[in-house]
């Protein structure tokens, strides 16, 4: 379980999959003949077998996952976000997001519009687009810019 737990956790947004691909070779690297990454980032490890005919197995998955990027800072240290890839928005609501900057900082995800307690029924049917949610530090303007690149 340890294994999923930190396979799970480790920050792989498209394009920064660095430290996903270098846990795993590390996990790998004592099983295999060779280990590349090739232009594209993709871990290629390769583990010959011992028979006359040894059979040929492809093991494939991919090491990125849901993210997005910082399109904006507001005046009160709100990040809103673009996204990178597709997925549903309803899956958004206070989650707990990782953000990968200078350091490693944790926000969460909030959508615009009236706190569901305020909200008109009409209003909390609505599924809000990636565009109104903004993502929550608990940090100041000054101190999200220092961490975060636009």
């Amino acid at each position: 379980m340890e294994l999923l737990k930190t396979l799970s956790e480790t920050p792989g947004a498209p394009g920064r999959e660095e430290r996903i691909r270098e846990f795993i070779r590390s996990r790998v690297a004592d099983h295999c003949d060779s280990i590349e990454v090739d232009a594209l980032g993709t871990l290629i490890c390769l583990k010959k077998g011992s028979s006359d005919d040894p059979k040929r197995i492809m093991l494939s998955c991919h090491m990125d996952e849901i993210a997005f990027y910082v399109k904006a800072i507001d005046k009160d240290g709100y990040l809103r976000l673009n996204p990178l890839g597709g997925f549903d928005t309803r899956n958004l609501f206070a989650r707990q997001v990782l953000i990968q900057g200078k350091e490693d900082i944790v926000g969460v995800m909030n959508p615009a519009g009236p706190p569901v307690h305020v909200a008109s029924p009409e209003d909390r049917k609505k599924v809000p687009a990636v565009g109104e949610f903004s993502v929550d530090t608990g940090r100041s303007a000054e101190e999200v810019k220092s961490l975060v690149r636009i």
